[in-house]
């Protein structure tokens, strides 16, 4: 019985590298985004515009900004 090679991240030929945001239609990066006390927590695409800051859920759902959430 022969064994499936198992599939590799990095071979879905950039289907996940890049994404527009929905906002301001500028390029987004996949960031790890880490609960501290309240709001998602996970794998998040994030806006590298500095005056938009979108975050999207990796499912596409528009979770907010990181403007929104200043301290």
């Amino acid at each position: 019985m022969a064994k499936k090679k198992a599939k590799i991240a990095s071979k879905k030929k950039g289907r996940a590298t890049t994404r527009s945001c929905p906002v301001c239609e500028s390029e987004m990066q996949m960031t790890r985004v880490v609960r501290y006390s309240e709001g998602p927590s996970g794998m998040i695409w994030a806006c590298t515009n500095t005056s938009c800051l979108a975050l999207v859920s990796k499912h596409g759902a528009h979770v907010g900004s990181l403007l929104d959430k200043a301290v």
